[in-house]
């Protein structure tokens, strides 16, 4: 008898609730075979088996919440399951005296390892250091997770020390000190606790309980509109000869398994003008009161779901062509749609793109996701008359919002960004779709 428990949903996702039990009890399962459906404030996830044998027992329900670590099955297993999964158990509890490795957390080797441990103790060896900091108590280290979450919640990070062990501080010891001292962390969701009135006395009412994914989203949006004092800036594109163009070959794209969109171009018309406006693909540090230039671009494409809005990443668009980029925006949307987008999908954005043109919306103000300074918003386009030599001519006009982060990007670089893109747009022969 041995239980299989809930392995890691991805980098910071501690729980799910369970939203399909895929085996009963009586059945024999396989080695990767899918076992739950797990919902997390991003995605859905196919959990699968670790081990092979005879299921005995279900002991979670549809709809529980469940935690990394939490057995959920029972089972019989075969020998040489059993030995598998004892083998993983040993190499799990060695793996689990570094404190996440991938996030660059302190770094302590147990005394006694298997071979497969030693070789990457010595991988996390190579691997930066958490950086030091000067308290009036000492010296103590703070790793680069710790950091980012107590910027994002408000908290100084030199003030954690107080109640940090040997010397370091750990996001255990941030989220502690954050609940105890009442930090930013409750203000930057101004609207948690605010006590409705009883609205069943005007009528009825039904209730539903929140997804997972709108509370993020909900979380997400409200520190973002507390912390960011948000700018837009709006432009009209004249996409009369790119429309035509791209009706000239989205036949093609669409052979290849793609599709030949006003959002796949933006993408790479977007990736283009951030190689001239780096400003824009930018973090802000306040802690380290550093801006962060990343040698990269990843841009976040918004998709709408059944479950909410998530927002998948097409990564260095700059790199690849239409056709590639066409094909890939595809392959995410389906992935969005069928829930089968992985965490690590919706990570490492560096500018998001938000096009609620095909609703029909005539003008859009988005909200640029942090930790991001910019983001660009597509409403729906139109036909105009417009004067062009001595007469009117009918123009499919297509308009853009840019909103930015005021902080760190003043108007006229925020105008040039978007001139740019116009240029690039109404030119489509400068970038070669």
């Amino acid at each position: 008898m041995a239980e299989i428990k809930l392995p890691s949903l991805g980098e910071g996702i501690e729980k799910g609730t369970i939203i399909n039990i895929m085996v009963k009890v009586g059945d024999t399962i396989s080695l990767e075979q899918p076992l739950l459906e797990v919902e997390t404030d991003k995605v859905v996830v196919e959990v699968p088996s670790d081990a092979q044998g005879t299921v005995t027992a279900i002991v979670v329900n549809e709809g529980d919440e469940i935690s990394e670590g939490s057995p959920f099955i029972q089972i019989d297993m075969v020998d040489n399951s059993v030995e598998k999964l004892a083998l993983k158990e040993k190499v799990q509890e060695e793996k689990e005296v570094i404190i996440a490795v991938e996030n660059q957390e302190d770094i302590i080797v147990p005394q006694t390892t298997t071979s497969e441990v030693r070789a990457e103790h010595l991988e996390v060896l190579k691997t930066p250091i958490s950086e030091s900091l000067k308290t009036s108590s000492g010296s103590y280290r703070a790793s680069p997770l710790a950091r980012k979450l107590a910027r994002e919640i408000g908290v100084n990070i030199t003030d954690v020390a107080s109640i940090a062990k040997h010397n370091r501080i750990s996001i255990k010891d941030v989220k502690t000190y954050a609940k105890t001292n009442n930090s930013k962390e409750t203000a930057i969701t101004p609207t948690m606790n605010v006590v409705l009135p009883d609205f069943s006395k005007w009528g009825n009412v039904n209730t539903q309980t929140i997804p997972a994914i709108t509370k993020a989203t909900s979380k997400n949006m409200s520190m973002t509109w507390s912390q960011i004092p948000h700018a837009w800036l709006q432009e009209k594109v004249d996409v009369t000869d790119l429309e035509a163009k791209r009706q000239l070959h989205k036949g093609t794209v669409k052979e290849e398994e793609g599709a030949l969109t006003i959002t796949s171009i933006m993408v790479k018309v977007v990736a283009k003008a951030l190689e001239e406006f780096p400003i824009l693909n930018a973090s802000l540090d306040t802690q380290n009161n550093q801006i962060i230039f990343k040698e990269y671009i990843n841009i976040g494409v918004a998709v709408d779901s059944d479950r909410g809005l998530l927002v998948p990443v097409l990564r260095d668009p700059n790199k690849k062509g239409m056709l590639q980029i066409s094909k890939n925006l595809v392959a995410v949307s389906q992935k969005v749609k069928q829930n089968k987008t992985k965490p690590e999908e919706l990570e490492g954005g560096t500018f998001t793109i938000s096009n609620l043109g095909g609703i029909g919306t005539s003008a859009v103000f988005p909200l640029v996701n942090h930790p991001q300074v910019a983001i660009l918003g597509i409403a729906a386009s139109t036909i105009e008359a417009i004067w062009i030599h001595e007469k009117f001519e009918p123009r499919t006009i297509m308009p853009l919002t840019i909103g930015f982060d005021h902080r760190i990007i003043n108007g006229a670089d925020a105008a040039r960004f978007l001139k740019y893109i116009k240029h690039l747009l109404e030119d489509w022969f400068l970038w070669g779709m």
